[in-house]
């Protein structure tokens, strides 16, 4: 077949599919394990009560490009080798442009699914930047664009808009949580109706550093201080890597005094993206394109505060840093709360799953109609240490030592990274197990293991200390993990029966989603073409797995 009919053919198909909007809202550092959500009680009344709500969601790699490259790809880091926050790192680096964002969600709905696609906010810490396209980079897959060049900030930011840098500063009405749904707005009631679905994702900056709330929100939460947990500010042992061990421990009370303050305004930061989803929301109700639409709100990742004598940060193989919010509702979702295992690489095929569309990814789709989400499912969770680009000048005995980055003097010099901070873990939930297996890629090849049945703060380390037979097997699932690719990611046991998973799209059957009432048969061949034909040829001529 030449490629205009196929072309023909495939645009035949997608007028026949009948898909229902999507919004994806990514927030930046916000926690689940430290109440993260405790702000957003508007979105948690309108999405997580009205859909699901997932406990257990856990990041890809715990920092923010790798893990939205997760996002965007489905894929692991080992896969989308986007390793850091450094374009050498992979991070909107120009192999990133022309190998992996061919193939985003974004570009598939948009290419195969026929979505109008939308983008506002932080986009890859990279973006943006002189080395690699600049402004003018307009990533594949997106009709309107509104992409944040570089990282994240509240004010005195610019942002691209279809590939024109536009500069805001710092007035009321450039607060970028607001501009965000300011735009988003814009989008939603430029919306035709025409009965083409629309793919919105919005990526506000909140909650991470500088930690500016909006204006309408300063001290709401002055009274509030960092959670004390069980492992917070602790004395630290010999069981927990280097980094974790590096600058004095426990922390004196002139830094818990900075924790706290941080620890609030994060919150007072997220009141205004908890206002967003309510503005969204109710404008997609007064349009009645609500019963039609799809919420997705996760985060990038997650955040300790004072955990293990940790001042702030991520990039740690904690539950602080690697567990994170997932609420999804929409139509045919009934509320509940699901404890199944899942990760940030599952987005990808969950929203591709509401078009009808399939493609190869390391996730599954939270969607399924005839059985249950695995309850038995190892995942896996990647980080390569960042070192210092040139020598820093905190003031910190260790800006001599370029093996370190981002050491912070009014934090007694505790150290957030450092280039042996590189770890591999596999994190698994079952009902009988709760576990997580790293190892570090230094000079000890150090081991962290912990059973959160027994230990839920990671008080100790039992990597060294359980048998040589368990911490052989842990070690070859983390290998297997390593180097997975498409379905044998997927390591998971499937349930036979439905039990309690009751987040289901079976009030609509593919077979009822046409407008036109195409056989299956048909719909198949149509598929088949798309999939192996179309898609490479129109999309990318190198192979995606």
């Amino acid at each position: 077949m030449q490629p205009a009919v196929l072309f023909l053919v495939s645009s035949i198909y997608l007028l026949s599919v009948a898909s229902e909007n999507i919004v994806l809202i990514i927030t930046d550092d916000q926690d689940l394990t430290l109440d993260g959500m405790t702000p957003m009680t508007q979105t948690q009344n309108l999405i997580g009560q009205h859909g699901a709500t997932f406990t257990n969601c856990f990041v890809a790699s715990p920092i923010c490009c790798p893990n939205r490259a997760s996002i965007l790809t489905g894929r692991y880091q080992h896969n989308h080798l986007t390793v850091n926050n450094t374009i050498a790192g992979g991070c909107s680096s120009a192999e990133w442009q022309q190998s992996q964002e061919p193939a985003t969600f974004a570009a598939l709905l948009r290419k195969v699914a026929g979505y109008k696609t939308f983008y506002a906010g932080k986009y890859l810490n990279e973006y943006g930047n002189g080395k690699v396209g600049g402004a003018a980079h307009v990533p594949v897959g997106w009709d309107w664009w509104a992409g944040l060049l570089g990282n994240s900030k509240y004010y005195d930011y610019s942002l691209s808009i279809n590939g024109t840098e536009r500069t805001y500063g710092n007035g009321t009405s450039d607060y970028f949580t607001d501009v965000i749904s300011n735009l988003a707005l814009d989008f939603i009631n430029a919306h035709t109706g025409d009965q083409v679905p629309f793919l919105m994702v919005l990526a506000p900056p909140a909650p991470h550093a500088p930690f500016t709330p909006a204006d309408r929100y300063n001290n709401k939460y002055n009274s509030t201080k960092a959670k004390r947990t069980p492992n917070f500010n602790i004395p630290v042992h010999q069981d927990k890597h280097w980094l974790v061990r590096h600058g004095p421990a426990p922390l004196p009370e002139s830094v818990l005094s900075k924790l706290d303050e941080i620890y609030r305004r994060r919150w007072e930061t997220l009141l205004a993206v908890d206002e967003l989803v309510k503005t969204v929301y109710t404008s997609l109700k007064k349009r009645n394109l609500l019963h039609e639409t799809y919420f997705v709100y996760t985060s990038d990742n997650g955040y300790h505060i004072g955990q293990f004598s940790m001042p702030m940060d991520k990039r740690q193989p904690y539950e602080t840093d690697i567990r994170v919010p997932l609420l999804i509702s929409g139509p045919g979702i009934v509320p509940a709360t699901i404890s199944a295992p899942v990760s940030s690489v599952d987005i990808f095929a969950t929203l591709l799953d509401i078009a009808g569309v399939e493609y190869p990814s390391d996730g599954i789709t939270l969607f399924k109609k005839h059985d249950n989400l695995p309850e038995d499912r190892t995942l896996l969770i990647e980080y390569r240490g960042e070192r210092s680009k040139q020598r820093p000048s905190s003031g910190c005995p260790s800006d001599n030592d370029l093996n370190v980055t981002l050491c912070m003097k009014d934090m007694m010099c505790k150290c957030q990274d450092a280039a042996n901070n590189t770890f591999s873990c596999i994190r698994r939930i079952s009902p009988d197990f709760n576990n997580i297996f790293c190892v570090f890629e230094d000079n000890q090849k150090f081991i962290e293991a912990y059973d959160l049945n027994v230990d839920e703060y990671q008080l100790t380390n039992i990597g060294y200390t359980m048998k040589k037979g368990p911490r052989h097997k842990y070690r070859q699932r983390l290998a297997r993990m390593t180097a997975c690719q498409g379905v044998s990611c997927i390591l998971a046991v499937f349930p036979k029966a439905r039990t309690d998973y009751p987040a289901t799209r079976s009030d609509y059957p593919r077979a009822n989603r046409t407008t036109n009432g195409g056989s299956n048969g048909s719909r198949l061949l149509l598929e088949l073409l798309l999939v192996f034909i179309f898609i490479p040829l129109a999309i990318s001529t190198r192979p995606l797995l």
